[in-house]
């Protein structure tokens, strides 16, 4: 899988916007802390986390992706950090204000990643649903059916939820057409 990932990543030219629907739910975001960008990519989003106060460690499992982000970070003095893991086969053990994921689905994950959050964090989960449109996954691997983050993650306090099933507007900006939204909060017991 990784070398898939590898050779996409190695095609990549200069470093991606940031996830736009960030910026909308800007104060969603804590203030300080850890955050996680899980499946980080390049790691514009992880970068954009670090503005906002965050120290960020982005994991995924191209090598190629995370030298880029270490050398990008490295470029430019931040402070993100790059780790290259599979994380369905290994985990490290550590707890965060905030987990970021994008166009990522391993469903076996999502107990671990709410494990993974303090008390009182965020999870900001968005990837592909059911609506087929170009440029998408095909496989249903990949794909949520309506409703399924919340089911995945019914032990967190839903903050935001949308889930364009149906009735989408591409028009909209950002545009979450043919992707659902969760952003949650972990109790705080």
């Amino acid at each position: 899988m990784s070398e898939k990932w590898n050779q996409r990543y190695a095609k990549a030219v200069g470093m991606p916007n940031a996830n736009p629907i960030l910026a909308l739910y800007k104060y969603l975001i804590p203030i300080k802390g850890q955050a996680l960008d899980l499946a980080c990519g390049l790691g514009q989003n992880a970068f954009y986390l670090e503005k906002q106060g965050l120290n960020v460690s982005g994991w995924d499992i191209s090598q190629v992706a995370i030298d880029a982000l270490n050398a990008h970070a490295k470029a430019y003095e931040l402070t993100v950090t790059g780790h290259c893991l599979d994380a369905t086969q290994s985990w490290p053990e550590q707890k965060f204000d905030m987990i970021y994921v994008s166009a990522f689905l391993e469903r076996e994950l999502c107990p671990q990643i709410m494990a993974s959050l303090k008390p009182g964090g965020i999870l900001f989960y968005q990837t592909f649903n059911q609506v087929p449109l170009e440029g998408k996954p095909s496989n249903p691997k990949f794909l949520l059916a309506e409703g399924e983050l919340l089911d995945l993650f019914a032990g967190l306090t839903p903050l935001v939820y949308i889930d364009e099933q149906e009735h989408f507007d591409p028009q909209q900006q950002p545009s979450l057409a043919g992707k659902a939204l969760l952003i949650a909060k972990k109790p705080i017991k």
